[in-house]
């Protein structure tokens, strides 16, 4: 039976579980296979498939995205893999073409080395970079790096950081932004959605699905916690955050999925920063985790002493031409990096 490339459906669940088995390490439970592929409310995937075995795929969570006064459909693709004895075949290539010929725009962020190669040969096009930061608080990370590099014993190493570092990484700049409110939500409330209602600015950003974060919020309800704050000034809507917060082997740990204000001032989302990072404190995280494409939010993330950690390229593919995308607005929230700390870190 030749090949075939076939959107997903749940009668093909098993071969996709036989796939992911031998491909990743997750958990291999039916309420997480239900979770993952059943009940996400905004993912396509693409399957290919021979004989009722899985030998490639590609996924994509669909999102809308405010691009200047339009709001648009777009894809940010994860999880592209092709068994090893079939890589070099041209398999892998195929699901993406077919995922290529849908008429959303499509983001990726990073990806493997492989990843970077395949999608400029496939006229994708260069749309800046994401900037990954990480802000130490308590150093039992760090320490274990110092170990690492250095051979140092880690109890040396939190020592160090204790009485070097601890002080300076939580130190917050002090901003007066006259009246200025911060409060904690419970949800993705229907007033945050108004921030996205018109023109956000030079850059095209991602607009929430309250459904799509209830369904990331149901994953691991014991492991992983979500918390949202409101930013106003004098009594107005001026942005918003949303922080995951879950338990690794090192204690806490969080990362800032969604920081966004419209036409926002570095002052603006440096104050946010600080107030988000002040509201995680409270839960003593080992470190936070933040990414960052706009230069305003990096430099507030800067200002508030997050270390840059890497840059990785973000790339994209539309027919229509690439600058009516404006620059992205992307933060760790983009294709997998939703994913990656409620599966692989929430889970060990």
């Amino acid at each position: 039976m030749p090949i075939e490339i076939v959107p997903f459906d749940p009668r093909y669940l098993k071969a996709v579980i036989r796939f992911s088995e031998n491909t990743w390490a997750r958990p291999q439970t039916e309420a997480f296979y239900r979770w993952r592929y059943l009940e996400c409310p905004s993912q396509i995937g693409l399957l290919a498939l021979e004989d009722g075995e899985c030998l490639a795929m590609v996924w994509a969570f669909v999102q809308s995205y405010q691009v200047g006064p339009r709001r648009l459909n777009g894809l940010e693709t994860f999880d592209w893999f092709c068994l090893p004895e079939l890589q070099g075949s041209g398999l892998g290539v195929r699901v993406m073409q077919a995922m290529m010929n849908r008429p959303e725009f499509i983001i990726a962020a990073g990806g493997t080395a492989d990843t970077l190669k395949l999608l400029p040969r496939l006229k994708w096009r260069p749309h800046g970079e994401l900037v990954k930061f990480t802000l130490p608080l308590e150093g039992a990370a760090l320490s274990m790096d110092f170990k690492r590099r250095f051979g140092l014993p880690t109890s040396v190493g939190k020592a160090i950081f204790k009485i070097s570092m601890k002080p300076w990484f939580q130190a917050r700049p002090k901003l007066a932004i006259e009246g200025s409110d911060v409060r904690v939500g419970s949800d993705v409330e229907p007033e945050i959605l108004q921030l996205y209602a018109s023109d956000t600015g030079d850059a095209s950003v991602r607009v929430p699905n309250p459904r799509f974060i209830s369904w990331l919020r149901s994953g691991f309800p014991n492991r992983v916690q979500f918390l949202p704050l409101y930013f106003r000034i004098r009594d107005a809507l001026r942005g918003w955050s949303l922080t995951c917060i879950y338990r690794t082997s090192l204690g806490w740990e969080a990362d800032i999925f969604e920081l966004f204000a419209p036409h926002a001032s570095e002052d603006v989302y440096t104050w946010m920063v600080a107030e988000t990072v002040s509201a995680i404190s409270a839960y003593r995280p080992d470190r936070v985790h933040a990414g960052a494409s706009v230069p305003s939010l990096q430099q507030a993330l800067h200002r508030n002493r997050f270390i840059r950690r890497r840059a990785v390229p973000i790339q994209t593919w539309w027919t229509d031409r690439a600058d009516l995308l404006r620059p992205i607005h992307l933060t760790n929230d983009t294709g997998d990096a939703l994913l990656l700390p409620v599966i692989d870190k929430a889970i060990s």
